[in-house]
């Protein structure tokens, strides 16, 4: 009976001996420590164009902004002045283009000379502290031309009557410095008769 109980004891140490033999054997003998898992950081992400951006080593400055890229605003070729009579006067394209109109509704049929006599005396208005100083202004002043007063001065012109815009503008004066000029045979005004005459080019006179 004492052997049995010895036996059975020695199987029984021996079996616990030979299992925990087998767990040292399969356990890792040093435990880590579980390591915090890397996060990868982000790219970094373009920065916003604007005009406060942050310096490397420094603190907040301003960026310039870019460059405003639209088109520069150019004025119409008909707005620019362009200088005439050796840069006394200055007038527009649309000015001469106006100029060209009343020389052909007040010259038609008079003789190129007499064309650019007209357009002269604009001109000498213009010139004149008498008269505004635009040819624009000149041309449309009260009673001041008889197509602008009865409504007649239409769009129509021709190449003549521009052409002798151009020779006055570039300093050509028939008129001998006129400020005036009519029609003898059709004029109404008393008053325009006693200005003193300058010169007659076919059929109008011209006068100061």
């Amino acid at each position: 009976m004492v052997k049995r109980e010895a036996r059975t004891r020695f199987f029984f140490f021996s079996g616990s001996f030979l299992l925990l033999l087998v767990c040292l054997l399969v356990t890792p003998t040093s435990a880590t420590a579980p390591q915090a898992k890397k996060t990868v950081p982000a790219q970094d992400e373009p920065r916003q164009q604007g005009p406060v951006a942050r310096a490397a080593d420094g603190p907040q400055t301003l960026e310039p902004r870019q460059q405003d890229r639209r088109p520069a605003i150019r004025a119409s070729r008909d707005e620019r002045r362009t200088a005439a009579r050796g840069g006394r006067i200055r007038l527009t394209e649309r000015e001469m283009e106006l100029l060209a109109r009343l020389v052909y509704a007040e010259g038609r049929g008079e003789p190129y000379e007499g064309q650019v006599a007209i357009a002269a005396v604009v001109l000498n208005r213009v010139e004149s502290p008498q008269f505004p100083n635009t040819v624009r202004e000149v041309i449309f002043a009260p009673n001041a031309f008889s197509p602008v007063k009865d409504g007649h001065l239409s769009q129509k012109t021709n190449d003549t009557a521009r052409k002798a815009v151009r020779d006055a503008v570039n300093g050509m004066d028939p008129s001998r410095g006129s400020l005036y000029f009519y029609n003898p045979k059709t004029a109404t005004s008393e008053w325009i008769r006693t200005r003193p005459q300058t010169v007659r080019i076919a059929n109008h006179v011209f006068a100061r």
